[in-house]
């Protein structure tokens, strides 16, 4: 016996929640709060809710700490695993593509080092939009 599907999603409009780029970056958000709790806490104080200020202050933060080189490896490899995680969210949503692009990823692609250890670091979905930029 085979079953129809009967239900529609738009019977279920809460299913459809998760397209909000928020919602979709909440798994991002903790990751990065859970590993860098200084500065997303100092980032929500002076930026309060917004995710595109937070990414974009978060490509400065790491940009910078890896070109004057201040954290551990393991740090920096934690901020990258942010940008993995954020380029796997935005491969379904377009909006957090342009978050990720227009925000961190422009900060590493200026910094030599940064740019270097992101075309090890990333993830090949992550570095075609890299890539994009250096064009």
């Amino acid at each position: 016996m085979i079953k129809k599907r009967t239900e529609s999603a738009s019977a279920h409009p809460g299913r459809h929640a998760g397209s909000d780029p928020a919602s979709r970056l909440q798994s991002v958000n903790q990751y990065l709060e859970k590993n860098f709790p200084d500065f997303f806490a100092e980032a929500r104080f002076q930026v309060g809710d917004d995710d595109y200020f937070l990414y974009a202050r978060f490509g400065q933060y790491l940009a910078r700490t890896i070109e004057q080189n201040r954290v551990s490896r393991d740090k920096i490899n934690r901020g990258f695993t942010v940008l993995n995680k954020m380029a796997r969210v935005s491969a379904r949503n377009p909006r957090i593509r342009e978050m990720l692009v227009s925000g961190p990823l422009e900060y590493i692609v200026d910094a030599p080092k940064a740019r270097a250890l992101a075309r090890k670091r990333l993830s090949p979905v992550a570095q075609s939009y890299m890539e994009s930029l250096c064009e």
